[in-house]
């Protein structure tokens, strides 16, 4: 059985991630966001070379699982039964 698991930006957050990657503007600076503030929608990190404002506005990392075992079922709760009247 295959197991697919989606993680997103929140919970990567709480993580110790980091990201490293070229300067998307001018490509002439390697820039890494490792610090949670860095993550954070709102500030972002500013290249060093020509000054713009990097801000990550999305990320998700999905884990893929072959051939694991299968969860074991949760139990069904049990029937609740009253006691007849008589």
């Amino acid at each position: 059985m295959t197991r697919i698991d989606k993680y997103g930006l929140d919970r990567m957050l709480r993580k110790d991630v980091a990201i490293s990657f070229r300067c998307p503007h001018c490509e002439g600076a390697r820039l890494e966001m490792n610090r949670p503030e860095q993550l954070d929608p709102l500030e972002g990190i500013q290249c060093f070379k020509c000054k713009s404002v990097i801000v990550l506005d999305s990320l998700s990392v999905a884990v893929i699982q072959e051939g694991g075992r299968r969860p074991a079922p949760k139990p069904s709760p049990r029937p609740k039964v009253r006691p007849s009247e008589g």
